[in-house]
């Protein structure tokens, strides 16, 4: 009974862990939009100074995973736990390198004249922000509903930076307008679509520790549940 329950609590240690870290990887990617959106770039600097502590993190959750795997030989949904851990560490460690990236292009738009940054990319950093809080969200209560809800908004995401795309090439064929400030524009329209997909990464996870079910790979829900390929 005491080794279950130590089992048990180094469990919740875990998920208490990731949850930190999904915490600053949301601070990060809402750091690195609020740095574009107001031309700060000391902003941007933290967050890329940042990005370590986040890396350090996936190190120490997926060594502490991997020896829980080894030591407990977990079945059931504490292996899915695990395994799904393992996934959305590396999920996030991604989230961090795009927002890293996102501080980036900011960096750059910085040595250009002030310009005023498009509508359709800070619609984009509200949703990109917006899907990261609710994957975790999904994550930490076991909430499928609100992870198949998320990955119903991945083409919203998807939609606005195929707009963003074409946006700026119109934007840049402007005479007046300089190229190099499209292409960051761009760029960091990509880095926002990636997040997303990270997100919809986790709520696929998500699914999986909850019910059991792999559905990578088998398009988004339309309002029915995906067919069961069953447990593993």
């Amino acid at each position: 009974m005491n080794t279950i329950s130590s089992f048990h609590r180094q469990m919740q240690q875990v998920k208490d862990d990731i949850l930190a870290m999904a915490g600053l990887v949301e601070q990060s990617i809402h750091d690195a939009a609020e740095a574009m959106a107001r031309r700060d770039a000391s902003l941007a600097l933290a967050v890329i100074q940042g990005d370590r502590r986040i890396d350090v993190m996936q190190n120490g959750i997926e060594e502490r995973c991997i020896a829980l795997l080894a030591t407990q030989q977990p079945v059931a949904v504490d292996l899915r736990f695990l395994s799904a851990v393992i996934k959305i560490c590396a999920y996030l460690e991604r989230m961090g390198d795009q927002a890293v990236n996102l501080a980036q292009r900011s960096q750059a738009l910085e040595e250009l004249l002030p310009t005023e940054v498009p509508a359709t990319l800070l619609e984009m950093a509200q949703l990109a922000q917006e899907m990261t809080r609710d994957c975790m969200d999904a994550f930490a209560a076991g909430d499928v509903a609100l992870a198949n809800a998320l990955l119903g908004r991945d083409d919203d995401l998807d939609n606005l930076n195929r707009h963003i795309l074409e946006e700026m090439v119109q934007w840049m064929a402007s005479e007046n307008r300089l190229v190099r400030r499209g292409v960051e524009f761009i760029l960091a329209g990509r880095h926002l679509e990636r997040i997303g997909d990270e997100a919809c990464n986790i709520a696929e996870e998500v699914v999986y520790l909850v019910e059991g079910r792999v559905i990578r790979h088998l398009g988004r829900p339309e309002g029915q549940p995906q067919p069961s390929v069953g447990p593993l």
